[in-house]
């Protein structure tokens, strides 16, 4: 496996794994379906910084994929969520970026990450999440957040190894953060 820079022409297998690394429900409710690629995907491919994992095959089985200023994120995002409520309606309740506001100054960038499983626990994620991490470094962007659910406990000991430390801690996750 190595890690590419996003193009363009990988975005239909990005939306693949997106969908079938999330909820069950994206293959069965168009409406969630809709939300996830709106919500998870397109703003970063889009807007942001993005980085593959390629098999020797060149298919993508993975990725990580960062907003770099959450200023800039949050005024995008008001086109995806009027998106999100033209064609997920029942999903403008999810269209919340608050949790990431408090700590915008310290930590501008967040992230989302997403790997097939079949490309899971061989030291994948961590080559994406090193690439990302450089490549910010590179640009002194200051820090980084990601928010994670609280029955995500693969992804919160992913992060904490990785350096991230708990920001704060909701009924539903916790908000992490890393300095850069």
């Amino acid at each position: 496996m190595k890690v590419i820079p996003y193009e363009e022409k990988y975005r239909e297998r990005c939306h693949y794994i997106c969908v079938h690394t999330g909820s069950p429900d994206n293959l069965v409710n168009t409406e969630h379906y809709n939300f996830s690629l709106l919500w998870y995907c397109d703003p970063y491919l889009d807007h942001g910084r993005a980085f593959l994992l390629v098999d020797d095959n060149e298919e993508v089985q993975g990725y990580i994929l960062c907003a770099e200023d959450f200023k800039e994120y949050a005024q995008y995002m008001e086109g995806y969520k009027k998106k999100v409520h033209e064609v997920a309606p029942s999903f403008d309740y999810r269209c919340d970026i608050s949790e990431y506001v408090a700590y915008q100054d310290k930590y501008p960038a967040h992230l989302h990450v997403d790997i097939l499983e079949t490309g899971t626990g061989k030291g994948n994620g961590t080559m994406l999440m090193q690439t990302l991490l450089e490549s910010l470094r590179k640009d002194n962007v200051k820090g980084i957040m990601v928010g994670v659910a609280k029955d995500n406990e693969r992804a919160f000991r992913f992060y904490q190894k990785m350096g991230f430390q708990i920001l704060e801690e909701s009924e539903g996750g916790y908000t992490l953060g890393q300095t850069l």
